[in-house]
């Protein structure tokens, strides 16, 4: 997919909204969950299409759903949270370490928390 952070705000801002999907099938999306801690952090959530982390802005109690993606040379990071506040970064170097990883994950936790 091609797109902008803009474009990313846009769509998981509506998808998480209910303007997309039927409201069973974003129930699905965000109830039918798995932990991935070990792949996207502490607390993480996975699901049909959607990755759920809790903002520590919340103590934990709110999540942003989104979908990253990456690519040899770019990456993206971020979602929206069911209050319609929306964040991604867009990187133009392939994470290789866990530090860098973290950086990013900073940056849109600090975005969706209004740091």
């Amino acid at each position: 997919m091609v797109s902008t952070d803009s474009d990313l705000n846009r769509f998981h801002g509506k998808l998480l909204k209910g303007d997309l999907l039927e409201s069973a099938q974003l129930a699905e999306m965000r109830g039918n969950t798995r932990p991935a801690d070990e792949t996207f952090g502490p607390g993480a959530r996975y699901g049909p299409g959607l990755v759920g982390k809790p903002l520590s802005c919340a103590g934990g109690d709110e999540l942003y759903r989104g979908h990253g993606g990456s690519f040899p040379g770019y990456e993206t990071r971020g979602g929206a949270t069911d209050k319609g506040r929306a964040a991604n970064v867009a990187v133009t170097v392939q994470l290789g370490d866990e530090a860098a990883r973290q950086r990013v994950d900073d940056i849109v936790t600090a975005a969706l928390c209004r740091r």
